[in-house]
Parts: structure tokens; C-alpha cells; sequence
């Protein structure tokens, strides 16, 4: 499971304003279409991601490349696999090892990692000799190595996994946090989730301390709330602020986090998944199988064995 979150973050963009091209479903093919859903490149691509930085991976057959907002093929599609950009660079997977090119396919990273994430705050997370460590974009040193998972930095701080457990450590490699954890997230808003032994709570990124809140499955912390289970509530899924304050009454049979003011919801496990505004109004009402959450103002969603992309106000890319 934890590896396919890894293998997932290959193909989120960054964050960042409304997309210009969109990719659609055709049904049986991907092209991009404008807001409201105008075709402006053919559907021809076997599958499309959003654009970043300006390019937009694509898939034709087993191969992977990018092209730019006018259709033109940037990156020649001849990869194995690969991840969106990033920071300029964006991995690719060759004769089975991945690294990194830039916009002109020029390597950034030689090809010698097992896997290889997209960059972020200047390092992503790679695997070589069946170990992760760090790879900093500046030096191309790779630190660590000694981990048996590690995640992309946020404010700093790295995810990593010892002996099954979670800890942290800054870009330099130097251990933050102990490997202590059952479960953590990322910091952001100058918090973490975490979960101590059978205790939930919030890691502060100013003290680096553990506070217990007195709820379970404490999801990730973005937007200022965490999703989480209330006891109370019959577990029932609702959001919390840092301090534990109830933010967003639980009403909800399942709930994830909330990216760019909108965050999965579940009103009950026949409804489908839909999302909630930070005020717990839902917005995109409750219909679909599988998504995500927003990301430079699109969700991936699936409904009835198909996947496309949305907006913010929930338009169906798809025909």
C-alpha cells in the first residue's frame, strides 16, 4: 500500500493555479481540452496527466514522453515510466533505472536509481541497492540509503520508515525525529499527524513535540484541519483543527484531507465519494467510486470503471 502512495506521488504536479489544457476522456483515448471542456488537442495519448511546469506527461503504448501546450512532443515518448515535472527536472525510467532529465531531455540525474520521485524543497526521495535515501538536486548527492521507506520533504522534514516505524530527518540527513511513530504525515501549517504507540495527536514544527488529542484515525493535517474519527460519534468521520477543536461536525462515513479548500467526502458507504468546502458543505455532490484530492485545480476520479479528471466545480472532463 505504502508503496503504491509512493508510486502515486510520480504523477501529481505541483500545486498551482487553474490549468489552461485539461486532459479529457475521449473513452478510449486522452486528449486536453480548455476549461469547460472545448477539445483543443486530439485524443490520441493511451493516457494524459495535467500539465506542470509547462509540459504534460503522456503515454502512448508501453512509452512514456511529455509534450507542450500546442500538442508538439517536447521529450520523445520512448520511456519505460515516468513522473511529472518538478523543479525543472522530471524522472524517467530507461533499461530499468531511473533519472532525471530536464525540459531538453538532457540528463539532470544519471540513470542509477532504482526509483526516483519528482523533486521537492530541493531533494526527492530515491532507492538504490534496495534502500532510500535522499537525492539533493543542487550537490546530486545521494544521503541516507539506509531507510526502508522515505517520503518527499514538507517544511524541511522528511518521512522515513525504520523497522517499521516513522521518523524524521532534515535535508542534510540528520535524524529530527526518532523513528518512533506507528504512523505519520507530513508537516504542514507547522504541523504533522502522528500516531504514538495507540495515541493520536499533533507533532508541533516549532517544538518538534507530540500532543495526544483525544480522537483516532487522525488524517493528514492540511487547510488548518485533519480529518478524523470520533468515538463519540460511532466513528463517524468529521475535521479538527491543530488544537483538537471540532472545525466540521462528523457527518461523514469516510473523509480524506483537504487540498486547495476541498476535501473527499463519504456521506455513507452507498452514496460514493464526493467534496466539502472547509465550512462541511458539500460542493461536488456524493456520486463517485474512487478520487483524489485537488491538485492545480483538478481531482482524478473514477465512476463506473471510468477515470477522468474534474474541476473545482465539478465539470466532467470525459465525453
Amino acid at each position: 500500500m505504502i508503496l503504491r502512495l509512493l508510486l502515486a506521488a510520480l504523477l501529481l504536479p505541483a500545486a498551482a493555479g487553474a490549468q489552461e489544457l485539461i486532459p479529457f476522456n475521449s473513452g478510449k483515448k486522452w486528449g486536453y481540452a480548455a476549461p469547460g471542456g472545448k477539445l483543443r488537442l486530439p485524443a490520441r495519448y493511451d493516457a494524459a496527466e495535467p500539465f506542470s511546469e509547462g509540459l504534460a506527461l503522456v503515454r502512448q503504448g508501453a512509452s512514456y514522453g511529455f509534450i507542450d501546450k500546442t500538442g508538439k512532443t517536447v521529450i520523445p515518448v520512448k520511456y519505460q515510466s515516468a513522473g511529472s515535472f518538478s523543479e525543472g527536472c522530471a524522472p524517467v525510467k530507461t533499461r530499468g533505472l531511473w533519472g532525471c532529465v530536464n525540459r531538453e531531455n538532457k540528463p539532470q540525474v544519471p540513470f542509477e536509481y532504482e526509483l526516483l520521485l519528482p523533486f521537492k524543497e530541493g531533494a526527492a526521495p530515491a532507492r538504490k541497492d534496495g534502500r532510500w535515501g535522499l537525492l539533493l538536486k543542487d550537490s546530486r548527492e545521494f544521503r541516507g540509503g539506509i531507510y526502508e521507506e522515505i517520503y518527499p520533504p514538507s517544511e524541511g522534514l522528511a518521512r522515513v520508515r525504520v523497522n517499521g516505524k516513522y521518523g524524521y530527518i532534515d535535508l542534510s540527513g540528520r535524524e529530527a525525529l526518532p523513528p518512533v511513530y506507528a504512523e505519520a504525515f507530513p508537516f504542514a501549517g507547522g504541523f504533522a499527524t502522528a500516531r504514538l504507540g495507540e495515541k493520536y495527536g499533533f507533532i508541533s514544527r516549532a517544538t518538534l513535540a507530540f500532543k495526544e488529542k483525544p480522537y483516532v484515525g487522525i488524517g493528514p493535517y492540511t487547510g488548518k484541519l485533519a480529518h478524523a474519527q470520533s468515538l463519540a460519534a460511532e466513528g463517524r468521520c468529521g475535521y479538527i483543527d491543530a488544537e483538537g477543536r471540532e472545525a466540521i461536525a462528523f457527518n461523514f462515513a469516510m473523509c480524506a484531507s483537504f487540498e486547495e479548500g476541498l476535501a473527499p467526502v463519504m456521506r455513507d458507504f452507498k452514496s460514493g465519494w464526493g467534496y466539502a468546502d472547509p465550512t462541511g458543505r458539500v460542493v461536488i455532490y456524493f456520486k463517485y467510486d474512487q478520487v483524489t484530492g485537488f491538485r492545480g485545480g483538478l481531482a482524478k476520479v473514477t465512476l463506473k470503471n471510468r477515470t477522468f479528471y474534474i474541476d473545482a466545480k465539478g465539470f466532467e472532463y470525459k465525453k
